[in-house]
């Protein structure tokens, strides 16, 4: 991670998880790995992206520091349809 910061390397994703992360309002979504595992991340406090463009990931239960080559998507969480 140092290396990319030496040289200027951007991961395409950072940008995209602080601009869904300081939407207002806030809406829930999701990072797919590309591992398959999937982190939900439903309130901004569960998510910090460092200056470095590591992403920290909390919801209360587990804690993950991510490498940003990790990420293979942000993806909006859809809200269940309610019964009417």
């Amino acid at each position: 991670m140092e290396i990319a910061m030496k040289f200027g390397l951007k991961f395409p994703f950072v940008d995209d998880i602080r601009e869904v992360l300081h939407h207002a309002p806030f809406e829930p979504f999701a990072l797919r790995l590309h591992s398959g595992e999937v982190l939900k991340v439903t309130n901004p406090d569960f998510l910090s992206v460092t200056l470095s463009g590591r992403v920290l990931w909390d919801d209360g239960r587990a804690f993950r520091m991510l490498n940003p080559t990790l990420i293979a998507s942000v993806e909006a969480i859809r809200a269940p349809k309610r019964k009417s």
